[in-house]
């Protein structure tokens, strides 16, 4: 309900228009202004903290308004954006100066999921819409990433197989037909699974002419979508959102990849979190991740495909060894590593030129940069023209130069353009004549009149003809009348003056029409050669796009050589033996941040049907958790293809990674930290195979103690008798050691730890063997809990430790005086059988001076003594 007394002409298009995009903050152009009117405008105006007015403000029920100047849009439209909001820009389509309204229309709609901003993009990560067309406990699914045209579909059975995908693709945004939007199951499906906006679209078409119409072929049986058809239903929702949200061709979206997903290692979502692949447990940071240990890549598109590769570890060996064999290539040859990362930090991110070129966001500057990397091509492949490598040789060949393109942007695009494609400047003289001649005539007007005036004297022989020009009678011929009888006759009157004549041509009326349309004309002629220019380029979309994933995967090879020599990593060795053997392995990460002290390595050894599970026992602080996850990450770095921080690593190819370490909860779903640690769990039992990776960490924690106990004892068992995967599982629950002393596939292991006077000294050592302390109250006195609390819960342990009653407060106190009394008489026979430094301080005791509390602590350091 619109509250103004009376709608104008303009207001009452405003409303039509913006019915046409409900759920969207309507962007209507107005001069050098985006304005925003009513609910809009409250919204906006709280988001972008900009002043609210209002329209007619004398009305008793004044409109709410504000606006933004249309030359800054993009940062602001990024803040609605980044706060959920959907925005459809509305511009003006007909000339201002013409009489009536204005004509207007949207020409883009701009949702989570569909933008070009590089304030919302990440350089080195994808921004993914996602369509998801479900059918009960079966999923058609398809994503693309805007900006660059990536476009993928697949189909998935299962809810936690689909959570696993969309856990890797993180889409900004979900799109869903109208019933399934409309379905409350569904919609509370997507909320437990991810916090995606989730937007609808009709859908009349039928997908497959739908696509086959955009991408050009006669079938999509060329995309691998034969007998998919869950997966063409949801390709063909997204493609129909984002043509209908961009209002453009898209034609940088030229392909459709179909995946299964059966040569990668799936991450699920507890994986990924716990080994801190992308983001850190504790405060969600890409800093001190897998990710940023690897990344020495200098593209953006080279950031992104190596984001892609340690998302998808893969499960073929020979895929794994071509990878390999390309790192090794570059790790051996320093000369080109350096002359390739210095040449590649030259190359601009081509996929998202084009996208934004394709998409009609694009100006003169992304066409020039895009010019600008494609000339360098050349240069790469020479550089790469010695490669021995297989990965590397074919992406040598994969480049394509593009040079006459290149030559053409480099000779039309001026060298520093303005962002506006309208204002004239952005192409370089000598490119067009028409154009050239233009600017001429802006530029150098009297020398063209003091030419014209030479040709006309020359031609009509009157010496004292003038060609003049005033801004009544715009441009004239003046002859005198001496001179009139010598007037060429196809010279036209044009006006009298009382000694002369003066006249006009059908050259000179020519020449007016185009000094006084010049500046109008460049401007518009540049706009139509810079067009002609983008549509050229966006011809070549696929050899472009074929260049930059080239491009990024030389990008991604020399960055994981580079992270190998820098952090001294070492190659991995395949085999089809059963087996997985690292000598000398360190935590990537944490070895990264212990710069003042070495990182003290570990081996670690399975062998099928001897050692396939082993557990870790000792004190918190000492290094179990980074001992497990450091295995971990060394079989997921070998698996993408990586060098791998261990002097040497010998193992099998793994089907899954599974991990279930700490303590998290989900209290949104209404589920405790041990239903999720029981959930995980259950989840790895029955996905794990014999030829997974398990890493279980404190597994039954999260209950009472005999609880606890039976499940983690049950799980162990479980995994050794049936399971049979490679698993390391840590517990502080010690009576498993006899369980695993006596199950012929499992070992004991523990983490060396030292017990001097003054404390305890974690080694961060693996042995064989396991250890039946915990260590508890020495981390506890470590962390600095007051002092007289840790001397309370050493006592309350030796208490449960031997079955005796735990004493109350007095009691304690009653007992330290009566046990210290005959202390002292207990000196002389500990003085003849030891010789301690600490029994120096010890001799000197007098229990009549002493407190209750420090005679404890004196009969515990003699305890530790004896």
């Amino acid at each position: 309900m619109w509250p103004m007394s009376e709608i104008t002409p303009m207001m009452q298009q405003y409303r039509e228009i913006h019915s046409s995009c409900p759920g969207a903050i309507l962007f209507f152009r107005l001069g050098d202004f985006y304005e925003m009117f009513g609910q809009d405008a409250l919204e906006a105006s709280k988001i972008l903290d900009i002043a609210l007015t209002s329209r007619n403000k004398n009305d008793p029920n004044p409109l709410p308004m504000c606006g933004v100047p249309y030359h800054a849009a993009e940062n602001y439209i990024a803040k609605l954006i980044k706060a959920g909001k959907r925005v459809a820009i509305c511009e003006q389509i007909s000339d201002p100066a013409l009489p009536g309204i204005v004509k207007r229309k949207i020409v883009r709609l701009i949702t989570p999921g569909t933008t070009y901003n590089e304030q919302i993009l990440g350089a080195k990560a994808n921004r993914f819409i996602l369509a998801l067309f479900p059918q009960k406990d079966y999923f058609g699914l398809a994503f693309a990433d805007l900006s660059t045209g990536e476009f993928k579909a697949t189909e998935i059975s299962g809810i936690e197989d689909l959570k696993t995908e969309l856990i890797k693709i993180k889409p900004a945004e979900i799109v869903l037909h109208e019933d399934h939007y409309s379905d409350p199951a569904v919609r509370a499906l997507l909320a437990t699974l991810t916090d995606a906006a989730v937007s609808s679209v009709v859908f009349y078409d039928e997908p497959r002419v739908m696509l086959s119409r955009h991408f050009k072929v006669t079938t999509l049986d060329v995309f691998g979508l034969s007998g998919r058809p869950f997966a063409v239903h949801a390709a063909g929702l997204l493609l129909k959102y984002l043509l209908e949200t961009q209002k453009e061709e898209l034609r940088h979206i030229n392909r459709i990849v179909s995946y299964t997903g059966k040569d990668i290692v799936p991450l699920d979502e507890a994986t990924i979190r716990n080994l801190e692949i992308f983001a850190t447990i504790r405060d969600k940071d890409e800093k001190n991740t897998l990710l940023s240990i690897l990344d020495e890549t200098v593209t953006a598109m080279g950031g992104r495909m190596l984001r892609s590769w340690v998302s998808e570890p893969l499960t073929r060996r020979d895929e794994i060894e071509e990878r390999l064999n390309a790192v090794g290539e570059i790790v051996e040859n320093a000369e080109l590593r350096g002359d390739l990362t210095e040449l590649l930090k030259k190359f601009n991110d081509l996929e998202r030129l084009l996208g934004r070129l394709s998409g009609g966001a694009g100006n003169a500057r992304d066409l020039l940069a895009l010019g600008e990397s494609l000339a360098l091509i050349p240069q790469l492949k020479t550089l790469l023209s010695g490669a021995k490598s297989r990965l590397l040789a074919g992406l040598q060949k994969a480049l394509l130069p593009l040079e006459e393109l290149a030559d053409e942007i480099g000779r039309g695009i001026a060298d520093s353009p303005p962002l506006k494609l309208t204002e004239g400047g952005i192409i370089k003289t000598g490119y067009s004549s028409d154009l050239d001649a233009l600017l001429s005539l802006m530029k150098d007007g009297k020398n063209a009149l003091r030419d014209m005036e030479k040709a006309e004297i020359e031609r009509s022989g009157i010496n004292s003809l003038k060609v003049g020009f005033n801004r009544v009678f715009g441009y004239f011929i003046e002859v005198s009348k001496v001179n009139l009888p010598r007037v060429p006759d196809h010279y036209i009157r044009k006006q009298t003056l009382a000694n002369a004549e003066r006249f006009v041509t059908e050259e000179l009326k020519e020449y007016e029409e185009k000094v006084l349309t010049a500046e109008e004309r460049s401007k518009t002629l540049e706009y139509e050669l810079f067009l002609c220019l983008r549509d050229k380029a966006i011809s070549f979309v696929r050899e472009i796009k074929d260049n930059a994933m080239a491009i990024a995967k030389i990008d991604t090879v020399v960055a994981l050589a580079a992270a190998a020599v820098r952090r001294r990593y070492t190659r991995p060795t395949l085999t089809s033996d059963n087996i997985l053997e690292i000598r000398g392995g360190r935590h990537p990460v944490v070895e990264s941040m212990t710069a003042e002290e070495a990182f003290i390595p570990n081996d670690a050894l399975f062998i099928h049907d001897q050692v396939e599970i082993k557990l870790i026992t000792g004190p918190n602080m000492s290094g179990k958790s980074t001992y497990l996850r450091q295995v971990a990450l060394i079989v997921l770095m070998a698996q993408i293809g990586s060098f791998v921080p261990a002097r040497e690593a010998r193992l099998r190819i793994f089907d899954r990674i599974f991990t279930r370490v700490g303590a998290s909860d989900n209290l949104v779903r209404g589920e405790s930290t041990f239903m999720v640690e029981m959930q995980e769990s259950a989840y790895i039992l029955n996905h794990a195979t014999e030829k997974s990776l398990i890493i279980l960490d404190e597994v039954g924690r999260g209950t009472s103690t005999y609880d606890g106990l039976s499940l983690a004892w049950a799980i162990f068992e479980h995994l050794h008798n049936k399971t049979r995967a490679f698993s390391l599982f840590a517990t502080h629950y010690h009576e498993l050691i006899e369980l695993a002393e006596k199950l012929p596939r499992a070992k004991n292991y523990s983490v060396d730890i030292a017990e001097t006077p003054t404390g305890v000294l974690f080694l961060h050592q693996i042995r064989e063997g396991g250890i039946d302390k915990s260590y508890g109250i020495e981390v506890a006195r470590l962390a600095g809990l007051p002092h007289d609390l840790v001397t309370r819960a050493k006592e309350l342990l030796h208490s449960l430790e031997n079955n005796q009653k735990v004493p109350t407060p007095a009691q304690k106190e009653e007992n330290q005086l009566d046990i210290f009394a005959g202390s002292k008489a207990s000196l002389a026979p500990l003085h003849e059988r030891f010789t301690h430094p600490a029994l120096e301080r010890l001799k000197q005791l007098d229990p009549n001076t002493l407190t209750p509390l420090e005679a404890l602590n004196a009969l515990s350091e003699l305890k530790k003594i004896d």
